[in-house]
């Protein structure tokens, strides 16, 4: 559970961390905003002379030089709070915004892509966007009123010691009874901004998913279903947002009720010391004006408390989010001098998980050889490309690439690696060009070209109205998956990696595409390390070497021909799928 954020000390040390570069900016600011709150409470301690000269009727120039002091002080209050503001006018809070996101987005690249994948990316942009927003954005704000609630208070309490020690004490007793108020309501306030912030997260994951996801979900005339989905989640923001408001107003008036009483009962107590003889009649006048005065800004606290709870909301999610243990690297990483791949004795399973995912996952690839892994949905196929590209570390055994275990190979080195082929593949929203160019940046025009003819997508890029330079986004749903697909094999040869790992991209196309596509991945996978997650069987009679598994474990390996003369699980889901073309064929004759 994330560290809670239970003083005002913990919400300023946070607050001043997150201003990154710009901390020293901050700190100059709060210490003008603090100078501005003990002049504003100078100008106000200054009414009593000015009373009190005025009950005994002393010469008018002691009222003027008081005035004079009085407005002085207010004056440079003013400018201190306004220099002490230029944090926000300037810009300044912009660029701590724009550090906060900069570090992590640095942290997410760090961190294994399993952990990544647990949340959905709307949540994942709920907390760099959101939560950036809320912790920097209210921060001046939420000093500005701590400062001023705090310090006018304190200054005029201490400072009253010159003039009534009595009443002095009266002051500096009644305000310190907010911060039990304050923490009798903050626990019931905490779960609720975390909740409404859990809320958020699924309320903006479930959009950007049902954006993304409209055009299969008109199409599956299943819109309806997901967009129920939504509301549901809208109404359940809506809900806690209203308990939340009904229960903040209750107990902010509780507070705003109680702080009202403790002045009365202090103005009474001064009453009754004028009463008595001991103080001044005119003091007690002067106080009522000052307390008047600063409980505005007493009152604008109470009723921001609620911001120290988004603060805290906003802070534990991202210190959630930078506290993910990133994947290790030695300080001198080692390149491998040739590429095979091997498994040895390798367990796996997610962080929370008690069984195993992979189990005793024994797998050796030899230099250019192609490999295939076979097995029903969860057997682990899957996982096993994951871990080569270091998804994620695994709990027992090793891995290893030309000799070396991978987390000693830098990521930046391991990735340049290993290009991926998947069934679904992502093209970003700019031109087909630097789509390709992606894989290396330097690339001439020439050489994208070239790897497009050999992924066999020179042709249909060449007769787009803008050819090269058509934008993805422009065009994305006139593109089909086989082109797509080419697209992606063209920035993979570019890549030109000595590992390649294919998810079966052919199973979903239509023939004139799969042929297409087939030719584009022949060329990719010339000389190469090739893993095949195979989906057909047929597709991978030529392999090296089949893995058949089943529950994370290997249950067969050998060759397309060993394996069916062994008669075993891959016999089995080959004579399957054998009976299932056959029906088909009988289905188009």
């Amino acid at each position: 559970m994330a560290h809670k954020i239970n003083s005002f000390k913990e919400i300023y040390n946070q607050i001043v961390e997150s201003s990154g570069s710009v901390k020293p900016k901050l700190k100059k600011s709060l210490l003008l905003l603090t100078l501005s709150a003990v002049a504003q409470g100078y100008a106000y301690v200054c009414f009593y002379p000015i009373f009190e000269t005025l009950g005994k009727n002393i010469n008018e120039s002691h009222i003027y030089l008081w005035t004079g002091l009085s407005f002085l002080l207010i004056f440079i209050s003013a400018v201190l709070r306004w220099i002490g503001q230029n944090y926000d006018y300037s810009g300044y809070s912009s660029l701590a915004q724009y550090e906060l996101r900069t570090k992590q987005g640095e942290k997410l690249r760090q961190v294994p892509l399993e952990l990544l994948s647990r949340k959905r990316s709307g949540q994942w942009s709920s907390i760099i966007g959101s939560n950036v927003d809320e912790v920097i954005s209210y921060s001046m704000t939420v000093c500005s009123l701590m400062i001023y609630a705090l310090v006018i208070p304190i200054t005029v309490g201490l400072l009253t010691f010159l003039f009534d020690w009595k009443i002095a004490l009266v002051i500096l007793f009644i305000f310190p009874c907010i911060i039990p108020l304050y923490r009798w309501r903050k626990p019931a306030f905490d779960r609720g901004m975390d909740y409404l912030n859990k809320v958020h997260s699924e309320l903006s994951a479930e959009s950007v998913e049902y954006v993304q996801g409209l055009p299969v979900l008109k199409l599956s005339n299943n819109s309806g279903a997901k967009i129920n989905r939504l509301f549901d989640t809208i109404e359940k923001v809506k809900s806690v947002q209203i308990i939340g408001h009904n229960k903040g107003t209750k107990s902010n008036l509780i507070i705003a009720s109680a702080m009202e009483i403790g002045l009365l009962i202090a103005v009474g107590v001064c009453i009754l010391f004028v009463l008595s003889g001991s103080s001044n009649a005119m003091l007690i006048t002067a106080l009522m004006i000052i307390i008047i005065r600063f409980a505005e800004p007493i009152s604008n606290f109470i009723a921001m408390t609620m911001f120290f709870s988004l603060l805290e909301a906003g802070y534990q999610q991202i210190k959630k989010m930078m506290g993910i243990q990133a994947l290790t690297y030695p300080q001198i990483c080692k390149s491998p001098d040739y590429y095979d791949i091997i498994f040895n004795d390798v367990c796996f399973k997610y962080e929370g998980n008690k069984s195993w995912i992979l189990e005793n996952i024994n797998i050796t690839i030899p230099p250019k050889s192609v490999i295939a892994l076979v097995g029903e949905s969860g057997s682990g196929k899957s996982t096993i490309t994951k871990l080569v590209m270091r998804y994620a570390d695994c709990q027992k055994g090793s891995i290893s690439i030309g000799g070396i275990n991978i987390q000693d190979i830098s990521q930046s080195e391991l990735m340049a690696a290993i290009s991926v082929v998947f069934q679904d593949v992502y093209l970003f929203d700019d031109t087909i060009m630097n789509n390709i160019r992606m894989a290396k940046e330097n690339a001439t025009d020439a050489e994208i070209m070239e790897v497009a003819e050999r992924a066999q997508c020179h042709e249909f890029i060449s007769n787009l109205p803008l050819g090269y330079q058509t934008r993805v986004g422009d065009i994305g749903g006139n593109l089909s998956g086989g082109e797509k697909q080419r697209i992606f094999i063209a920035r993979a040869l570019l890549k030109d990696t000595p590992i390649v790992i294919l998810d079966e991209p052919t199973s979903s196309l239509d023939a004139y595409n799969e042929l297409a596509v087939q030719r584009a991945i022949d060329e990719l996978v010339k000389n190469k390390i090739v893993i095949i997650i195979a989906h057909r069987l047929s597709t991978i009679v030529g392999a090296d070497k089949i893995y058949v598994l089943e529950k994370g474990r290997i249950l067969e390996q050998g060759t397309h021909s060993e394996l069916i003369e062994h008669a075993g699980k891959y016999y089995k889901l080959w004579d399957a799928e054998k009976y299932i073309n056959e029906g088909l064929d009988k289905i188009h004759d």
